[in-house]
């Protein structure tokens, strides 16, 4: 209390007498430079900070000096914010040396605290830096920072990665000091792996270096990690020694850090030597200096090891709180060791207990767990040294590695159960009938597991088999998306290549215009239906039947494919002998695919001479006859010519491309219309396809009605409508559609918005975006309904998968909007839910200008790109999915494709993630999502 004083009166005293300093800041600098004490130097870096006469580089100084001085009193928590602020107040511009040291001493405060993942984030945005300013030692020590945070979380792949990094750079530029540190930290990898007398002869070779530049703190380094090495491999004599030669030393340099280490070792090893007093007295001060710098991840290893010598000496209960302080800081602090460890802590003190059957289990999971462990560690490791180590000296430690696997697993696994049964001997002596019902268990179990891998391989053959058929159905699903876009796909682009060259009449422009505009929409019904993924699940596509005059469908196929012809000099000849018009009721769109195939392949296979198209009537029907002058068939090449897959030779597909999947896909719609295609050819002289079409003719007054009645003009409609959507963008464009629509618009921007402003408003009609932050669409719609909310309401998402609109169905939405937005669609689904307006002006389609929300979508660029960035980082892929998400349906409904596909494909891969998805895997999609922001960005 009185101390508190003091620093109060102090504090005062300061205050009255700033204005006296406010002309003398030169003074009271250099008073807080030569200041030791923590107290006082505080209270002077407050005088200065709050004297507007002190300057920019002064007041960067004192949150600088402030971060050390409580870095180096272990006053970690007042470090990092001082470091904090010192970034807030620098920049890459404006004191980047300092801006630079903030960000690398956040995470070296991060590493002392234990808190390792944090510590990476800081030191990836530190090496980014590092990068831009081409700082080769910066990117080294950071680098070599990042392999140490992995080490101490176990990952040693990710260790050997950056470790292997820094090297790299210590070897062209670094000093023999770089050099020697880098190879101790290589060498305690080598302890991880067993690989003992590697690390032995890497720790002589760095001790002497160490010793010839009288690295103290270097020496006692490596003693500390040849006692790790002895310990490992059962030498505790030699572990005591060199761990008690490496405690001299810190206990001389007073560090908390590394004393609670030290101690922490030496319990364990006293533990094993049987001398339990002096290993419960080290065990309590390693838990003492951890808590003294408030470190929990030192804290937890030193309860750990406290729990297993209270167990020994008896005191079960405070051996059983210990651990489970250690289990839950191992879970918050991501300490994998000190779980899969007290796995066995955990059995023996069930045992003590007499829950035999719970020990029993907790055993067999410690066993899995190091399997588990050693499997993954050594494969990974070796994956890393196998292709980024390239002195020979450790190639032949891969090779030695690879070639000892299966003895490491034999030895891991005996030392492992020797361990364990060593302390369940002690128990024996107390519980003699352990041992029988332990052989009854242990074979029981060991017949239940052979009964599970058994079932387990089965179920993995079946699944192995059901991916065989899937990847053969994928193949063939992409090959039909080629060969159907691309076949309307050619007529657009040969008849824009007219208009580009001029060749075209200039009264009829419009005319051409409309032939690109019937094709674009030809090519827009092919994708719809091919992306329609439910048809292609259930193995059948619906047919669109309507009313359709064949002759003005003829003509338009020749008129597409003139301009082709002529550019290969081949005469295209219309023979019509069917009349000047015949009305009959078909699929309009797969006919005219299959004549759109048919003429696309004469052309493509014939270089001179001519091409007809006959059009004639028959028995049932119609036939149309495409007869050409090209390459033709033999007899052998026309038994393939309709498979799937086929061309009648390898060579066509050389010199003419194409999948060979045409013929068939046009094969197989002309069954679906109860028609078919016959073919006769004459090798080098030509071939005739004839499209066989049972129809018959119907009254031209039918078709005019059904075509009035699908161009009515739409009414503007009345009434309220809520649209609930997280996009600004999109939103926005939404609302302005509705609003050109007659009606009402209130927009809210979450589900939890949507349910409030239902309940007060009581709207017409709702929209409802299925993912939004706070509520999503889902639970905002079951929420409504809870309410007694009896209004439509309506799924808006970009979730097209007929599997995912079933369940919207299921759940008792109204209906489903896609996005973007299909004006007809959308004017059509509302029109049966609202009334009319009476006397309003007709909805003219094009007047809603959506430019300013484009721009404004393509300013959100960059901040969507942080968000992104910071998200993956972070590792939060629930955020991050969202993110895509949100970016994925503005990115539809302006119509930028590249944005869309490139959201949509990370979409999927974070929906459809499992464990065996790695952070690679998502980085290279987000890094392409990232660079096509990047180019509108600047666009």
């Amino acid at each position: 209390m009185l101390g508190k004083l003091k620093c109060l009166l102090f504090t005062i005293c300061c205050v009255l007498i700033a204005p006296g300093y406010a002309q003398n800041t030169d003074s009271l600098f250099e008073q807080f430079k030569n200041e030791v004490q923590w107290e006082p130097k505080l209270q002077l870096a407050n005088m200065l900070l709050t004297n507007k006469d002190a300057s920019k580089k002064e007041r960067v100084a004192v949150y600088s000096a402030l971060g050390n001085s409580a870095l180096s009193a272990d006053n970690f928590k007042e470090s990092l914010h001082y470091f904090k602020l010192l970034e807030q107040h620098t920049s890459d511009t404006f004191f980047p040396d300092e801006h630079f040291r903030a960000i690398k001493m956040q995470g070296v405060v991060l590493f002392y605290q234990g808190l390792f993942q944090k510590a990476i984030i800081e030191y990836s945005r530190t090496l980014v830096l590092a990068e831009k300013n081409e700082q080769l030692l910066e990117q080294a020590n950071l680098l070599n920072n990042i392999g140490l945070a992995y080490f101490n979380m176990n990952k040693l792949g990710d260790t050997l990665e950056f470790y292997l990094k820094a090297k790299a750079i210590y070897e062209a530029h670094g000093s023999e000091q770089d050099q020697t540190d880098i190879l101790l930290n290589i060498a305690g990898v080598y302890i991880r792996l067993s690989r003992y007398d590697s690390a032995f002869s890497l720790y002589q070779d760095v001790l002497k270096v160490y010793q010839r530049l009288d690295d103290k703190s270097g020496i006692a380094q490596v003693y500390n990690n040849m006692g790790v090495a002895h310990m490992e491999s059962n030498q505790f004599d030699l572990a005591l020694h060199y761990y008690q030669l490496a405690l001299r030393y810190y206990i001389s340099a007073n560090d908390y850090n590394k004393l609670s280490t030290q101690y922490t070792n030496l319990a364990n090893t006293n533990l094993v030597l049987k001398k339990v007093d002096e290993a419960y007295e080290q065990a309590k001060l390693g838990e003492y200096y951890a808590l003294k710098i408030d470190n929990h991840n030192l804290e937890l290893n030193a309860l750990h090891a406290l729990a297993k010598i209270q167990f020994v000496k008896g005191n079960l209960d405070e051996a059983q709180i210990n651990l489970d302080r250690a289990i839950l800081l191992a879970h918050e602090y991501g300490s994998e060791r000190i779980i899969r460890e007290s796995l066995g802590a955990k059995a023996l003190l069930e045992a003590s207990k007499g829950d035999y059957s719970s020990a029993m289990a907790l055993q067999q999971k410690y066993i899995s767990e190091l399997r588990k462990l050693r499997s993954t560690a050594i494969i990974n490791a070796l994956a890393v040294l196998q292709h980024q180590f390239k002195a020979t000296q450790l190639n032949q430690e891969i090779e030695k590695l690879k070639q000892d696997r299966r003895v490491q697993e034999l030895k891991m696994s005996q030392r492992s159960q020797l361990t364990l049964f060593s302390f369940l001997l002690l128990l024996l002596v107390v519980v003699t009938g352990i041992a029988l019902y332990r052989r009854g268990a242990e074979k029981r179990a060991k017949q239940q597991l052979t009964e599970q891998v058994t079932q387990r391989t089965a179920e993995l053959q079946a699944i192995a088999q059901e991916l065989r058929e899937a990847n053969d159905v994928k193949s063939q699903f992409l090959a039909n998306i080629s060969h159907e876009i691309r076949t309307p796909l050619t007529a657009i682009l040969g008849q824009t290549d007219a208009l580009i060259n001029e060749l075209y009449e200039p009264e009829s422009l419009k005319d051409e215009l409309r032939v690109i505009q019937r094709h674009s929409d030809h090519l827009k019904s092919l994708i719809n239906d091919v992306l329609d993924l439910s048809k292609i699940e259930a193995n059948r596509l619906e047919l669109n039947i309507s009313c359709f005059d064949i002759v003005e469908l003829v003509n338009d196929v020749h008129a597409m494919f003139i301009t082709q012809a002529k550019a290969k000099n081949l005469h295209l000849i219309l023979d019509n002998q069917v009349g000047n018009e015949f009305y009959t009721k078909l699929d309009l769109i797969r006919v005219k695919q299959i004549l759109i195939n048919l003429c696309a392949n004469a052309i493509k296979f014939t270089h001179a001479g001519q091409i007809i198209i006959a059009l004639n009537k028959s028995d049932q029907g119609l036939v149309i006859i495409i007869k050409d002058t090209g390459i033709g068939m033999s007899s052998k090449q026309l038994k393939l010519i309709f498979e799937c897959f086929s061309q009648a030779d390898n060579s066509i597909s050389r010199r003419f491309g194409g999948t060979g999947l045409g013929l068939s896909l046009s094969q197989q719609l002309a069954a679906m219309m109860g028609g078919y295609i016959s073919v006769q050819s004459e090798y080098k002289k030509g071939s005739q396809f004839s499209f066989f079409l049972p129809c018959a003719e119907v009254n031209k007054s039918q078709s005019m009605i059904e075509a009035q009645s699908t161009s009515k003009e739409n009414k503007r409609l009345a009434g309220r409508v809520l649209l609930a959507e997280d996009h600004p963008d999109n939103r926005r464009l939404i609302s302005r559609y509705l609003r050109s629509m007659g009606l009402e618009v209130i927009a809210v921007e979450n589900g939890e918005q949507a349910v409030e402003q239902c309940l007060k408003e009581y709207p017409d009609l709702v929209l409802l975006d299925i993912q939004m932050p706070v509520m999503d669409g889902r639970s905002a719609f079951q929420l409504l309904k809870q309410c007694g909310f009896e209004r439509p309401i309506f799924a808006l998402t970009a979730n097209a998968m007929s599997h995912e609109v079933d369940s919207y169905l299921e759940l008792g939405f109204t209906g489903y909007l896609g996005k973007p937005i299909d004006k007809e669609s959308f004017y059509k689904a509302l029109s049966n839910h609202l009334h009319n307006a009476e006397d309003q002006p007709i909805i003219k389609q094009n007047e809603v200008d959506m430019s300013d929300l484009v721009i404004s979508f393509k300013q959100s660029f960059a901040l969507e790109s942080e968000t992104i960035t910071q998200h993956f980082i972070s590792e939060d892929l629930g955020a991050l999915q969202k993110d895509s998400h949100r970016i994925l349906g503005a990115a539809q409904m302006f119509g930028l494709d590249e944005i869309a596909q490139s959201a949509k494909n990370l979409d999927r891969a974070l929906l459809h993630r499992t464990q065996k998805s790695s952070a690679n895997d998502f980085k290279a999609l987000v890094d392409t999502l990232q660079s096509v922001l990047k180019k509108y960005n600047e666009s």
